[in-house]
């Protein structure tokens, strides 16, 4: 690995570690958890600090900005065929502050008198790219106007340029890719860091009573072990917008069975039925996020076949701010006859459903509107 790959590596890290502090500040906790987070988020700073271009205090100025939920965040790719055989193409982040998706969507396709995709037709990763910005996934759509490229360029906004860079576009279906980490070269001033993270990370399990801490513990813990020192001499990188605010992005896995019928668990917190889903985590696929959702709620091991919607919450005025996107993507179990082991803090019962059945059922916020969606993809 050369110094140039350790120092994206480290950015990389450094994310991860950014991400679980503000997750872990949001959800709230104990003063002793609390405390822990925040030098968890001092730790990121202190790492990112050490491969990019800005101060050590800059860094942290934006990292106690973080109010929300961080995961992997929402962009698009657009990919204007335009009237001159020239191809304009822009990416760009979905922003808490900016219309929806579809709203944008909708604007573009009038702005430029152009057909526009109504799905995504592939997804991206900056983490499987090797990119050191905020980890972000992107949804490819095409579009054709006459305008001329010139005309285009003129009436689009400005593309983000910490997602420049060579992107695989996987179709949805195949977008769940899980890489073994490689152990990651650190120089020895990180390792001394990430030696204080992880003992932090330790002293949390042993005094935290909340399980979702323990996981968020366990994981960090993790992290920092997958590392070791070497000799690097970090040179100076982009570390892309670490300030931009981008969405909070949830999955679902819309799990069928042989005979068509879809599995609902009923939560634990409202007694209501969802699909089985939850938080997208930096560092993983969001289809990933979904099949781990399905495993750890239901006990069911899936594999994706297909995305049912990408769905903007803000279109619908839920009054759910906490993951406004969430990702909702079709699966199949891999062994039918593997039984259902529901989680007993998240689920309480299942059921298998048939498309006649959904319109009786009292789901929790969103899911009325996704499961009939999952059904009319099922069928195509």
């Amino acid at each position: 690995m050369t110094d140039q790959q350790a120092a994206i590596g480290l950015a990389r890290l450094a994310d991860i570690i950014r991400a679980e502090a503000a997750n872990g500040l949001y959800w709230g906790g104990t003063d002793d958890d609390m405390a822990r987070m925040r030098q968890l988020r001092q730790s990121a700073t202190e790492l990112m600090a050490l491969v990019d271009h800005r101060s050590a205090d800059e860094i942290q100025a934006i990292f106690d900005t973080d109010l929300f939920l961080r995961t992997p965040m929402p962009a698009t790719e657009i990919r204007i065929a335009c009237s001159d055989g020239e191809t304009v193409v822009r990416r760009r982040r979905l922003r808490w502050e900016e219309p929806s998706l579809g709203q944008s969507l909708n604007s573009l396709a009038e702005a430029l008198d152009a057909d526009v995709d109504s799905q995504p037709q592939g997804i991206a990763d900056t983490d499987l790219a090797g990119l050191p910005c905020p980890h972000t996934f992107l949804l490819a759509y095409g579009a054709t106007t006459p305008l001329t490229s010139e005309e285009v360029e003129a009436i689009l906004e400005p593309g983000d340029r910490d997602l420049a860079g060579e992107l695989e576009f996987l179709a949805p279906g195949e977008s769940a890719i899980e890489r073994e980490p490689s152990p990651l070269p650190v120089a020895a001033v990180v390792k001394r860091i990430l030696d204080q993270v992880a003992d932090l990370a330790k002293e949390g399990l042993k005094i935290t009573e909340s399980f979702y801490e323990r996981e968020r513990y366990e994981r960090i813990e993790a992290l920092c072990a997958n590392t070791f020192e070497a000799e690097i001499d970090y040179p100076s990188v982009d570390c892309g917008d670490l300030a931009v605010v981008g969405l909070s992005t949830g999955a679902d896995a819309a799990i069928f069975n042989e005979e068509g019928r879809l599995l609902l668990i009923r939560r634990t917190d409202t007694g209501q039925w969802a699909m089985p889903g939850g938080g997208a985590e930096v560092g993983e696929t969001v289809a990933l996020a979904a099949v781990r959702e399905a495993a750890e709620e239901s006990g069911l091991d899936v594999t994706i076949t297909g995305l049912v919607w990408a769905f903007d919450k803000r279109e619908n005025n839920l009054g759910d701010s906490r993951m406004p996107m969430i990702m909702s993507f079709q699966a199949r179990v891999n062994d039918p006859d593997q039984p259902i082991r529901l989680a007993e803090l998240e689920a309480s019962d299942h059921r298998w459903i048939t498309e006649d059945e959904w319109n009786t059922i009292d789901f929790f916020k969103g899911h009325q509107l996704r499961v009939p969606e999952a059904f009319a993809a099922y069928r195509r």
